[in-house]
């Protein structure tokens, strides 16, 4: 029988946070755990990055990591909750040339089967844009873990059809 080994993907890695960007002493613990997650996973973290919350400085951040670097799959954490200073969604929605909602839609389900209604309030927002993805995930690294958990389910098919490799390709129908 033929081996198919899964190709290693690229991340980048935002962590959204002004508390941590004015402190730097403050540990990151969710994008070390997005880091640890992406490699447990055989992929590979490019670069990372530590934005306050503001919506300039959010979309400066990965317009610059994605012209930069050009990661498969660019990760931001923090920021996506009811917040008056919570951009992150925004930020991502305004640069995506595509959403996709089911995938948001999943995390949602399993917040609020974890949380309750305080699950629904923390979203987890997955666009395209060119030849990567983009996922804005809550900042605890519960919704971390479950949102990198649903976002890899995805991932080859994801990144095979937004490159022209079609569903046939990618062994799923």
């Amino acid at each position: 029988m033929l081996s198919v080994k899964s190709p290693v993907y690229y991340f980048g890695i935002i962590t959204v946070s002004t508390s941590r960007y004015y402190n730097k002493n403050k540990e990151d613990k969710s994008g070390l755990l997005a880091s640890a997650m992406i490699r447990n996973y055989g992929h590979k973290v490019c670069c990372r990055r530590l934005v306050p919350d503001d919506k300039l400085a959010i979309i400066s951040s990965i317009t610059g990591l994605l012209l930069s670097y050009k990661p498969d799959a660019l990760v931001l954490i923090g920021g996506t909750g009811p917040s008056k200073t919570d951009f992150t969604d925004e930020a991502v929605r305004s640069l995506s040339e595509k959403l996709l909602y089911g995938l948001s839609e999943e995390f949602r389900r399993r917040s609020y089967e974890k949380l309750g209604s305080a699950g629904l309030l923390g979203n987890m927002t997955v666009g395209l844009l060119g030849d990567s993805a983009i996922l804005a995930l809550p900042g605890s690294p519960d919704a971390v873990e479950e949102g990198l958990k649903i976002f890899m389910e995805s991932l080859h098919h994801i990144i095979g059809v937004r490159r022209g490799l079609g569903h046939e390709r990618n062994n799923v129908g």
